[in-house]
């Protein structure tokens, strides 16, 4: 199980585009992360970004709180996740994992505490340092947006940013065409693949969740590899898997591209004679019928040696490539009204998409 931790502050903008309004077209580069954060991880939880002290109103205890010595304080305030059922709810509190934090970790939670060892505020600070990092010490991934989350954990962040590289670097370059040629606004590619799929904007996180089962087999492929590289003690195989994952990024982008094109072609072509087209149209997404066409592919194997390493990973979905193909066929049905078709009028006319 992978798990991804986030603050509502990496919340909201997804929130205000489900609930309404949305204010400003700059969240959705925020939607857009968020949501890959939620469909590359098996899980994703929420850990209420805690409240510095104010000493202006920390008033003295009142006579019944002496006498039960109970005080009640408020140290973080969340949102209601009802409706999100993609965050993991927890039946009872959790354990606090026990972190050895270095000293600047502790400098940073007293900073944001505005308080010292022995303070309460203090205190929740340290600890949701330890849930978060406690976390990322299991393989989980991060996505924090407050100011005390980005400073205290950006450099622990965990996150496969690198299998979207090609898909983002293609999408910004149509998205700077389609402006010049007046075509309108064009979302993130994430963020539009779930917009497509969704009639209305109240069942935006239904469709988020379905689209992590979806992917569950590939993500962990992906996952696969990237827990490899952290136990990997030759640079030659940890070269291996990231170059892996570098090709198989190539594979998000909607263009064909010759690491995909070359292969799948004489898969086609090998197969259509060899398995009389049976399966044949699933072969390019990764879901070949594997006791059909194993006999066919070992013997390209031998007669192109040249071709044996790209041909298996494009046949089989090894690795990385499976997601890769998964969210590529994704890509390339998304519809470029997706957004606009789903907001209001006011919306719209605030947003300059009218």
């Amino acid at each position: 199980m992978k798990t991804a931790v986030c603050d509502p502050e990496a919340f909201y903008p997804l929130r205000n585009l489900v609930a309404g309004p949305l204010n400003t077209l700059e969240e959705l580069s925020a939607i857009e992360r968020f949501i890959r954060t939620v469909v590359l991880h098996d899980e994703i939880v929420m850990e209420l970004t805690p409240t510095p002290h104010d000493p202006e109103t920390d008033f003295e205890f009142t006579e019944a709180e002496k006498k039960a010595r109970v005080r009640l304080v408020i140290t973080a305030i969340g949102p209601n996740l009802r409706g999100f059922d993609f965050f993991t709810k927890p039946d009872k509190p959790q354990p606090v994992p026990k972190i050895n934090l270095t000293p600047d970790l502790i400098a940073v939670a007293s900073r944001f505490a505005n308080a010292g060892e022995g303070n309460v505020f203090f205190d929740t600070h340290i600890k949701y340092l330890n849930r978060v990092l406690g976390i990322v010490e299991c393989g989980g991934s991060v996505l924090l947006c407050s100011d005390f989350g980005r400073q205290a954990v950006t450099t622990v962040e965990k996150y496969p940013d690198l299998l979207f590289k090609q898909l983002d670097e293609d999408w910004q370059r149509y998205a700077q065409s389609a402006q010049k040629d007046g075509l309108g606004l064009l979302v993130p590619p994430m963020l539009g693949i779930v917009l497509t799929r969704c009639a209305r904007r109240e069942i935006i996180p239904t469709v988020i969740q379905e689209l992590r089962d979806e992917w569950a087999g590939a993500r962990r492929k992906v996952w696969k590899l990237l827990d490899a590289l952290r136990v990997y003690s030759t640079l030659g195989k940890a070269t291996e898997i990231r170059r892996e994952l570098s090709e198989a990024s190539r594979l998000f982008s909607p263009q064909e591209t010759e690491i995909d094109s070359r292969p799948v072609r004489i898969c086609w072509e090998i197969m259509a004679a060899a398995a009389a087209g049976a399966g044949i149209a699933e072969l390019s997404g990764g879901n070949p019928i594997i006791g059909t066409v194993t006999g066919t592919a070992t013997q390209l194997a031998r007669s192109v040696p040249a071709l044996a390493h790209e041909f298996g990973p494009a046949l089989f979905g090894r690795g990385a490539f499976n997601l890769a193909n998964q969210i590529r066929h994704e890509v390339q049905h998304i519809e470029f009204d997706a957004l606009s078709r789903l907001l209001t009028v006011a919306e719209k006319r605030k947003l300059g998409l009218e």
